[in-house]
């Protein structure tokens, strides 16, 4: 009789956020549609690259400015010539402001005839913003979106590396993340190895205006690898994750993630991979106790608050799911439509 009553309880229980969540979902922002996308695609060039040899290379790229063109420097580094390419025609740079480093590279152009777009910082975003990608994968004669939400926000240096489930392949390097008021908020960059967790991370955009107040060069001449092309022990915490966590090396996404806490005491993502690695190795009262600690510390951490929806399924407390349900439906109504499915 109990079981028949939660069963009951729990059915009724759906029927109730599903029926809140079809209202609900009349008010939410909806992604834009490709044909939206025209006066946007404007700004969008397609980059190619020679190196000698008959090898070339493509990659994507945002105007930001009157004839200056955002892209990754990895997308032309050390080749011998680069161009764009825009409705058939090619526009040759005169110049390049570079931050080999950080991966952030300039075209600067004095025959561009194309507008740029809008900027918008990084530290105004939040964890579930929805976004979208435009960028020419595989060689695409026409920029296409990729639709996601932000997933992370990574201190690094002075601003944030933003981590998004907007996908991205070859040939994006260098393209727009947009906000869904058609901001740019981060040129994408690169993503992790292996496909079971996938993650794409893109630059901040507020570092195009720090750039260009740097003095630009007249070759592409690298003098640093990129950040995140780094061995793994000089990578930032929340990269050397992933490596563990795509090989299901438990212990040792625990043994980074503890290092990564005891580093940035305050990062919501340090304790929700820690709480992600002690669920997998079924330690759940101390997965419990860290992926609490990262919805504490970010209201938004959705997916802190989804593992903690499973542990509490699996250990049939049903209090416990109906709240998680709740907090979930609060921050994304199209996670907890999945949830509930279930």
């Amino acid at each position: 009789m109990n079981y028949l009553f939660i069963s009951m309880s729990t059915n009724m229980l759906k029927k109730s956020y599903f029926f809140l969540l079809l209202l609900f979902s009349q008010f939410v922002q909806a992604y834009p549609a490709q044909s939206e996308l025209f006066g946007l695609s404007e700004s969008m060039v397609h980059i190619w690259v020679t190196y000698g040899n008959g090898v070339t290379g493509t990659g994507s790229g945002v105007v930001i400015k009157e004839n200056h063109v955002a892209t990754d420097c990895h997308v032309f580094a050390d080749s011998k010539g680069v161009n764009v390419v825009k409705n058939f025609k090619k526009y040759v740079p005169i110049s390049v402001y570079a931050d080999w480093r950080r991966d952030l590279c300039i075209l600067k152009f004095d025959d561009l005839p194309l507008p740029p777009v809008t900027m918008k910082d990084s530290e105004k975003l939040k964890y579930e913003d929805k976004v979208f990608a435009l960028t020419f994968p595989n060689d695409s004669p026409i920029p296409l979106p990729s639709y996601g939400k932000i997933k992370g926000l990574h201190p690094f240096e002075d601003s944030n590396i933003i981590r998004t489930s907007a996908a991205f392949t070859v040939g994006s390097s260098g393209g727009a993340l947009f906000d869904l008021n058609f901001n740019l908020i981060g040129i994408t960059t690169f993503k992790s190895p292996g496909k079971r967790y996938g993650n794409f991370y893109c630059l901040p955009s507020e570092w195009i205006a720090k750039l260009l107040t740097k003095k630009p060069q007249i070759n592409l001449v690298s003098d640093a690898p990129p950040f995140w092309s780094l061995p793994d022990n000089k990578k930032p915490f929340f990269m050397q994750v992933i490596m563990p966590m795509q090989k299901e090396n438990w212990a040792e996404m625990a043994r980074i993630s503890k290092l990564w806490t005891q580093d940035e005491e305050d990062n919501s993502d340090a304790w929700f991979y820690l709480g992600f690695a002690q669920k997998k190795m079924n330690n759940l009262d101390f997965a419990k106790l860290f992926l609490t600690q990262a919805h504490r510390l970010n209201a938004n951490h959705l997916d802190s608050l989804v593992e903690l929806y499973e542990i509490a399924k699996k250990q049939n407390n049903t209090k416990e799911t109906s709240r998680l349900i709740k907090l979930i439906s609060e921050i994304d109504s199209d996670e907890i439509t999945e949830i509930l499915k279930i």
